[in-house]
């Protein structure tokens, strides 16, 4: 792996002397050099520094303040940096453990020494990265876990458990706010036709892009859920009633225009049924209380849908 060291030093017998003593080790493959904090700091903005030794005692920018200022950046929270110093005095160590050096080395040092401790420093460098890299993984795991755990596998939409624990949120924060809700049914019609006839494999198509066609069809803030069969259902938070029936037309136009088998050039149609149900009702008389009456309602819509003909919305 390529790694690169930066040595900050006024004293050019010192980097030479640290440049001896890593060049050969195979640790760094890239050597940079600076006389002074600045020269540093210059360095680090324009090239990827992955190690870096710094002298305490510098002119302008002193490796106290030199530490403390890349610390503070984001970039250079994880890098190693070793502090050189003349002086035994155990208050200046302190002080640069505390800025974020992550060690010390006494001048005159042993190369041995040296190499030792930097190679401690990447090694617990390559576990904080590996430990990282696992982490992401984990993290990424998790978000599919909590994906697969909330979707139906066929249609990518929403899966019933959760739809109906979002549907009581959304129905408890229209009530709180006065805005109205409103709860779409939808099903498919003559889906076992489809099946009997042309098999479950195109009835799997035909699922799956009706799922596709709401989900296009849906804002971003609405929710849509499988929850059997051929059945769906949606809500739509803020909208009257003439918006939720054009939304509801709109889909069933879509899908009514559709051919689910054109990408293997045979032709087959198929048509969907609504029914809506509003919060709050246009009936002042019918009180809805919670979440189980306006879905009846537009349960209800939906059946009606189904015996005037199918292929229409109604509004219960």
């Amino acid at each position: 792996m390529s790694r690169s060291l930066l040595i900050a030093d006024d004293s050019k017998s010192v980097r030479d002397a640290v440049l001896k003593a890593l060049m050969d080790t195979g640790i760094f493959s890239d050597f940079f050099q600076a006389e002074n904090g600045i020269k540093a700091l210059d360095i680090l903005l324009k090239n990827q520094i992955d190690f870096i030794i710094t002298d305490v005692i510098m002119p302008g920018v002193d490796g106290f303040k030199l530490v403390s200022t890349i610390k503070n950046q984001e970039k250079f929270k994880n890098t190693p940096i070793i502090m050189l110093t003349g002086q035994k005095d155990s208050i200046d160590k302190i002080k640069g453990l505390e800025l974020g050096a992550s060690d010390y080395v006494t001048k005159p040092f042993d190369p041995g020494e040296l190499i030792a401790r930097v190679k401690v420093l990447i090694r617990m460098m390559e576990l904080q990265e590996e430990l990282t890299q696992k982490n992401l993984f984990l993290k990424s795991l998790n978000q599919k876990l909590e994906r697969i755990a909330i979707t139906d596998e066929l249609t990518g939409l929403f899966n019933r458990r959760y739809f109906f624990s979002r549907f009581v949120a959304e129905f408890e924060r229209c009530k709180r706010f006065e805005q109205n809700l409103t709860c779409i049914m939808i099903d498919i019609d003559h889906f076992k036709k489809i099946n009997d006839t042309r098999g479950h494999q195109v009835g799997d198509i035909v699922l799956k892009k009706v799922g596709q066609i709401i989900s296009e069809s849906q804002r971003a803030y609405d929710i849509f859920a499988r929850i059997g069969g051929e059945e769906f259902v949606g809500s739509l938070s803020n909208v009257d009633q003439k918006g939720a029936v054009e939304f509801a037309e709109r889909l069933r136009k879509k899908i009514e225009s559709y051919n689910f088998l054109e990408e293997v050039g045979e032709t087959l149609k198929a048509t969907i049924s609504i029914g809506i149900g509003m919060y709050p009702h246009k009936d002042k008389d019918i009180v809805i209380k919670d979440i189980d009456d306006i879905i009846k309602i537009a349960d209800d819509a939906l059946y009606k849908a189904k015996n005037n003909g199918r292929n229409m919305v109604v509004v219960g």
